[in-house]
């Protein structure tokens, strides 16, 4: 009943008021309220009006607030402003129109659209059936335009050519929404116009959903490529298709909530482009399509610290060619049916596990391939269902396809209470076949870092550098002794690390002083001294010295004496060993 009431209020005040059947403006001479009549230079909107605001150039800021049911064919918010200029659509008023754009031709005036928990339909008011509408967020050259959907607030847009954030030459388009709904029936395309940056902010209860692709940055003019950038900090959000980086720059980032790609899988880097995806919480999925991490001259970049990841389908990194995809995985789980690191020729693939979880689910032979690429292992944790998965190992360790955190590709294979394992310079990568009552095996593997990599890794040695026996910075002391006495295998310039040897005139005995290792077990060490009284017979032996005392810790190190009784020898030679384990 009060809806009708509403209805019939509106269309008596249209029909005692001049309608518009072609351009009408704003004056705004009554009220801030679209539903008066005198607010309107050319007669009140009407189901084939061309609204524009701020056509008149006025100098005064000012709102246009819709609190009833109102519409119109197009809505112009992008003519040569003086002032910024804002609508807002309250809980109790609802617009629908054709076609709307936004973004006045000033860089320091920022237009804004707001629905404050009504509604906007975007359709062909006089027929609902015809869906040729276009929503421009950031319209013209160097505007700032935003369209805010707030506290349980409906944007529906039913036409072919969807919503586009971003269309103009270094435009700015943000659509916001907070606890609030989107419909797209088409696609949703962040960035479009030459060095433009289209945005989206999705938070608390929000519901997103377009039926078409998601583009964040996507150039179809113009030489300069545009920046999209999406944050989904809860709700939900649904595409067809999520391209991060479609010829431009792409950045996703989620860290609560959902979103779901439920057509054309996701691509990161899908051509010309750059791509980053951070995951940092929530949950992230396709439905029977893959994930591309740098697809055609493009680079992507999945880091993922936290959340869950469901590929239904294969993850490919670089995925066609002259491309790179990177996955950088330190926490949360990723489950894919098939890991395909170098996926095409003049491609480069890198997958770095730091931590969390990959589960690879499918039952192909290759379900894991590694060809023009490489698997970095640190810690992680990797499952799959492939029995034959086995095979893949040992092809990856001989091929030097898994590169250990010290830089050294190749392994040696031993038994080490697991079905097998690879070591390397004290990094271990295990693997064992479980039962975990399923119709297939389930294998893991996973690497334990050595203390003596971890502080090669710190000092940044890889390859021959990172040897036990190197010297990188040739000041006479190898990467082992460094590692031992606390030096810098990197500067040459360590005096501390030097022991200290003198005989002691009161008694005729030697000290032999040296740094070790607080805890020498900790970093799989051990000190000792071995003596000789000549170098011709190398007849060296650990007896003949006590350990007399040894200083507090500083720093994790401590400095050790030696006594060792010189026994009226001629000469006596002594050297320190350290083994690591």
């Amino acid at each position: 009943m009060h809806k009708q009431f509403l209805t019939a209020l509106i269309l008596s005040l249209s029909a005692m008021a001049p309608v518009a059947h072609g351009l009408t403006t704003w004056k705004g001479s009554t009220s801030g309220y679209w539903d008066i009549p005198t607010n309107w230079a050319g007669g009140f909107p009407a189901s084939n009006s061309t609204v524009r605001l701020n056509h008149d150039r006025q100098t005064n800021s000012y709102t246009v607030t819709v609190q009833s049911q109102a519409i119109t064919d197009k809505l112009w918010m992008d003519t040569y402003a003086d002032v910024p200029v804002h609508v807002r659509v309250s809980s109790a008023g609802s617009l629908q129109l054709n076609s709307m754009r936004m973004g006045f031709k000033e860089e320091d005036r920022e237009s804004s659209f707001t629905i404050d928990g009504g509604s906007v339909w975007g359709m062909d008011p006089t027929d609902p059936s015809v869906t040729n509408t276009a929503f421009l967020i950031g319209n013209n050259p160097d505007c700032i335009a935003t369209m805010s959907v707030l506290n349980e607030g409906t944007l529906s847009v039913q036409g072919s050519n969807g919503l586009i954030v971003a269309s103009s030459k270094e435009s700015i388009g943000r659509l916001v929404v907070a606890n609030g709904n989107v419909r797209i029936k088409d696609s949703l395309t962040l960035g479009k116009g030459p060095d433009s940056l289209g945005e989206l902010y999705i938070s608390g209860t929000s519901s997103v959903s377009i039926t078409g692709a998601l583009h964040v940055a996507k150039l179809e003019l113009g030489a300069l490529a545009p920046t999209g950038t999406v944050h989904v900090a809860g709700g939900t959000l649904e595409c067809g298709t999520l391209n991060i980086g479609a010829n431009g720059v792409g950045s996703f980032t989620l860290s609560d909530g959902q979103v779901r790609a439920l057509d054309g899988g996701i691509t990161l880097g899908q051509a010309n482009s750059t791509a980053q995806l951070n995951i940092y919480g929530g949950s992230m999925e396709t439905a029977g399509s893959s994930m591309n991490i740098g697809h055609l001259d493009s680079t992507g970049t999945l880091f993922m610290a936290n959340g869950n990841l469901n590929i239904d389908g294969a993850i490919g990194l670089g995925s066609a060619s002259r491309s790179m995809g990177t996955l950088d995985l330190t926490g949360g789980t990723i489950t894919s049916k098939e890991l395909i690191i170098g996926a095409a020729t003049s491609s480069t693939g890198i997958v770095h596990l730091q931590g969390g979880e990959i589960v690879i689910l499918g039952s192909l032979n290759d379900s894991i391939q590694v060809s023009n690429g490489v698997l970095r292992i640190e810690k992680a944790l990797v499952k799959w269902n492939n029995p034959n998965i086995t095979d893949w190992i040992t092809n990856a360790v001989a091929n030097g396809t898994i590169a250990w955190s010290n830089g050294l590709p190749y392994g040696t294979y031993s038994a080490n209470g697991f079905d097998g394992s690879f070591t390397n310079e004290g990094s271990t990568l295990y693997w064992d076949n479980l039962d975990n009552g399923s119709s297939f095996t389930q294998s893991v593997i996973w690497v334990e870092e050595s203390p003596y990599n971890t502080w090669a890794g710190d000092y940044l040695l890889s390859g021959s550098n990172a040897l036990w026996s190197a010297d990188p910075d040739q000041d006479g002391f190898d990467n082992l002794s460094e590692y031992g006495l606390g030096g810098n295998p990197v500067n040459g310039f360590n005096p501390e690390i030097v022991p200290a040897f003198q005989i002691l005139t009161s008694s005729g005995q030697a000290e032999y002083i040296y740094r070790q290792r607080s805890d020498p077990a900790a970093y799989g060490l051990t000190y000792y001294l071995e003596l000789n009284t000549n170098l011709t017979t190398q007849s060296w032996t650990t007896n003949g010295y006590t350990l007399i005392g040894g200083s507090q810790d500083i720093g994790g190190f401590r400095t050790v004496t030696n006594q060792v009784p010189t026994g009226g020898n001629s000469s006596l030679f002594i050297r320190l060993q350290i083994q690591y384990e």
